[in-house]
């Protein structure tokens, strides 16, 4: 299946990420090999990942689709800026945001409908909300499902001084925002299981007195 120009400006925009921390002159030059890349060369290069591993293992569906771009974000193929991570969802920033720290929620397994979406999905969203209360000063969240390359996923939008949605201007973040805001938001997930403390009391020991033997 053919990549829509969405996509292809997803991927685009994904690849000029992986280059940020390149020298100045090979910046420049994959830049601008970036920019000349069609659409039909985007194609190819997903396949050629997908080949690299393992042949495009729980990439294509049942009716051969192509990989979306987030099973791609899901299998590692393309960097994310990570956010949080359960068992069954991984959230990343969005690089093109709504709003500061705009996250979106990507099921591990393909959400074909917005009642496919885990309840984890949403516990991960009131966690990244909070965050946004505390470290962004955020008055609240506004967090919508959307239908996206073929699937569905959970944006966590924050909101600050006016009312936001899916259909609001979204703006292109600079790497150096996105690491800044990623720092401020990141969500350190603590096991569930408590840890017991062993308290180890203080013997005290009887001191015997020896009567001293004269010889």
């Amino acid at each position: 299946m053919a990549l829509t120009p969405e996509q292809v400006k997803e991927l685009k925009a994904q690849l000029f990420q992986q280059v940020q921390n390149m020298s100045e002159p090979q910046k420049s030059q994959a830049i601008e090999q970036i920019n000349a890349m069609s659409a039909e060369a985007l194609e190819s290069m997903i396949k050629q990942q997908q080949a690299r591993s393992g042949g495009g293992k729980g990439g294509a569906d049942d009716e051969g689709e192509q990989k979306g771009v987030f099973r791609m974000i899901i299998d590692k193929e393309i960097p994310s800026k990570v956010v949080a991570e359960n068992e069954d969802c991984l959230a990343v920033l969005d690089i093109k945001p709504i709003s500061k720290g705009h996250t979106v929620i990507i099921t591990k397994k393909q959400a074909k409908d917005e009642k496919s979406i885990p309840s984890s999905a949403f516990k991960l969203a009131k966690a990244i909300t909070k965050n946004f209360k505390k470290k962004l000063k955020a008055k609240d969240s506004l967090v919508a499902a959307e239908q996206k390359f073929g699937e569905y996923i959970l944006n966590v939008i924050p909101i600050y001084d006016k009312p936001l949605s899916l259909s609001s201007p979204r703006t292109d973040a600079p790497k150096e925002e996105l690491e800044k805001t990623l720092d401020l938001i990141k969500v350190i997930e603590k096991l569930k299981k408590k840890i017991q403390k062993i308290k180890i009391k203080k013997q005290k020991l009887d001191v015997v007195k020896m009567e001293r033997r004269i010889p």
